[in-house]
Formats: structure tokens, sequence, C-alpha cells
């Protein structure tokens, strides 16, 4: 015998059929956004991405024909093979940060000066012509002198994908590049660009 009238057990029967589906209902969302694969390694109890996963989230969008100096530097770098050994910033892990201070001397043809930086903060633009990298961490700037260091280095996007070491020894330097001249003479510790 029954306790409840047909019409209550209706009323409860209906009841636990839409507590269930609530719970299921919340169980799949949940799962959507709690599942980590089982072979995840983690680190402070968060998922690490892999190196393969980082890269496929990071693709290089296709080379930005235009003519903006920032991007034409930025595609020369980024084709570099010393470019991928960079460090990847913190902030974001898709920009590689500066490991130089660039130095823009010449912008036709483009010439660039890289002073190696110790830390981030000399990696640090130091004038107020500077100009924000828009794929890496770090700026460019544009001065016609620096002072020389050790490990100076230089390229070109009309020279190609490569970074050249400057010898330590040289005195001066004569690129030419599309039948442009740059010259820049070393007096005393400090790099000039030479108007002839």
């Amino acid at each position: 015998m029954h306790i409840f009238s047909d019409s209550k057990r209706k009323y409860f029967a209906k009841g636990r059929k839409a507590v269930v589906a609530s719970i299921l209902a919340g169980v799949t969302m949940l799962y959507g956004c709690t599942r980590f694969e089982a072979e995840t390694p983690k680190k402070n109890n968060l998922p690490v991405k892999s190196p393969a996963l980082i890269q496929q989230a990071c693709a290089i969008p296709a080379d930005d024909k235009s003519s903006d100096l920032v991007t034409r530097l930025d595609s020369t770098l980024l084709k570099t093979k010393e470019a991928k050994g960079w460090s990847v910033s913190d902030i974001d892990r898709c920009r590689h940060k500066f490991p130089y201070r660039f130095i823009v001397v010449s912008s036709s043809p483009a010439v660039v000066i890289g002073l190696p930086a110790k830390s981030s903060s000399d990696a640090t633009c130091l004038s107020v012509n500077c100009l924000r990298s828009k794929r890496f961490i770090g700026y460019y700037e544009v001065a016609d002198k620096f002072t020389h260091v050790p490990g100076l280095v230089w390229f070109s996007p009309e020279h190609g994908a490569r970074l050249f070491d400057v010898p330590p020894h040289a005195n001066s330097i004569f690129l030419m590049l599309n039948g442009k001249t740059v010259r820049l003479k070393k007096k005393g510790n400090e790099w000039m660009l030479s108007k002839r």
C-alpha cells in the first residue's frame, strides 16, 4: 500500500527527473571547464603547455608587405636562426625578448646595430626616438651614434636574415646595400654615422 496518492507520486517523479537533469547539465558544463589530460604535467597546480602547443598558438602571421620600418626589421629578425634561441617573455609567451639594444643608424638602407644587453634594462630604449617592436618584446632606438661595447652585431633587411658580427678591432664599417652606402666610424669609444 502506498502512502501517497497518484497525483503526489507524479509530482515527486517529475521533481526527481528535474533534479537529475539539472545535475547532469551541471556536470556536463563543468566537465568542459575542468577537463585536463591525465598526462599533462603541472606546475603550481596549473597545467603546463607543451612547447609544441605554444608554437601552434604562436603561429607567425604571413609577412606584412607594408613598407613600415618596424615591420621590415621584425620580419628580418624573425627569420634569423639567432632569434629562435632568444628567451621568451614571461608576459607574452608568443614573443621573444631582445638580447640586444638595437639602434637604427640608417633607415634607407635600413641598418641596425645591436649592443649586447646583460639584463632586460640594458635592452630598453635610452632616447626619445624609440620604435616599439610588434613581434618582439623590446624597442628599436633611432640614433646616429652609440657607445662601443664588445660583441656588436648588425643586420639589414636589404642584406638578408642574418646577424653579422662587427669585428672587435674594426675602426670603421662600410656597407653598400642596394646601391646605397652606409659608413660608421669609431672615434675613441663612440661609433658615429659618417656623412661621407
